[in-house]
């Protein structure tokens, strides 16, 4: 256990290569909440976490119908699913999830991540790796999930075989690190449902068949979208227009939602007045077409600002596990 502040207990040696992320997560109430309850359940915790890798699948997996290709994915790069729940993410479990990175973020995209984490609930995976690896579960299935942007995602990795939706449709979150597991179990599980999975999980069973029978229990429950910029620009114009003929609206408010709408091209850009008449008149359109139409539409990130903390590394994992080795 190594110190690194007076401000929380020693943060536990195993779980992050990154001093600033022993930093902030020694001081985070989620970390250190889910880190004290792993302690209890498993007899090494440290291992637990290291050992395990956590993928989120977010309502645009739902959406697009995607969770049987990524337990496909799964098993083709050797993880088996060991654990699995079905839960609701909010606005706070939002800003907590992605906080050292929102820093970069618009207002705009923090609102379309809102939205869009309402639209269904979500699942929440452990899974292990069913051969050896040099690095934590975690760094392995981070670094080949694929980037955000998808420009920079290469053949093989998740996002890339589940198309491109745009930099914040993404479809699935995955922990860098094992410290991230850990923190972000104790963002999107309480006690009891964290007591649950992590037991679970605990169990080593292969689960890919109740995943498979959750998935089938989203997709009846929530209808299908394409996701596409183009179709959901038409879809929503159509929606606008029928909002002008059907409902009472302050004159202000009609006469821009009828400028911006002829103010719309192919181009995504064009799309941002609409955007915001919608949110700033608080209208009824914040479905799955006004969430795809924005995020193309509007400016999503603030590149003059740093990150916070960095993503997973393996080539420090593993240069710092040869060193320990010599």
């Amino acid at each position: 256990m190594s110190s690194i502040a007076a401000y929380g207990p020693p943060f536990p040696e195993g779980l992050t290569q990154d001093p600033d992320k022993q930093r902030y997560h020694g001081t985070d109430s989620y970390f250190l909440e889910a880190y004290e309850q792993l302690s209890t359940l498993a007899s090494d915790p440290v291992r637990f976490a290291y050992e395990h890798a956590m993928l989120l699948l977010k309502p645009d997996a739902v959406a697009s119908r995607s969770i049987e290709r990524v337990i496909e994915w799964l098993r083709e790069a050797n993880f088996r699913i060991v654990a699995v729940r079905r839960l609701r993410m909010r606005r706070e479990s939002v800003r907590a999830l992605w906080h050292y990175q929102l820093n970069r973020a618009t207002p705009q995209r923090c609102l379309l991540a809102d939205a869009l984490c309402e639209q269904s609930d979500s699942l929440v995976i452990l899974a292990r790796r069913t051969e050896p690896v040099d690095v934590p579960a975690t760094v392995a299935l981070s670094v080949n999930k694929g980037p955000a942007d998808p420009a920079r995602r290469r053949p093989g990795q998740l996002r890339a075989r589940l198309g491109d939706f745009g930099f914040l449709l993404n479809l699935v979150h995955a922990s860098d690190e094992p410290a991230d597991l850990v923190r972000e179990l104790g963002i999107l599980l309480d006690h009891r449902e964290r007591r649950a999975l992590i037991g679970q999980a605990l169990a080593n069973t292969d689960q890919q068949d109740q995943t498979t029978t959750i998935a089938q229990a989203l997709y009846a429950a929530h209808p299908p979208h394409d996701l596409d910029f183009i179709a959901s620009t038409r879809r929503l114009t159509r929606t606008v227009r029928d909002l002008l003929a059907t409902t009472a609206l302050p004159d202000e408010v009609r006469r821009a939602l009828g400028h911006t709408l002829t103010l719309t091209t192919s181009e995504p850009a064009s799309w941002a007045p609409l955007v915001n008449v919608i949110w700033s008149a608080d209208l009824p359109l914040t479905g799955w077409d006004f969430i795809v139409v924005g995020s193309h539409a509007v400016a999503l990130s603030r590149p003059r600002y740093g990150q916070l903390l960095g993503g997973a590394d393996p080539g420090r994992w593993r240069s710092l596990a040869t060193v320990a080795a010599s």
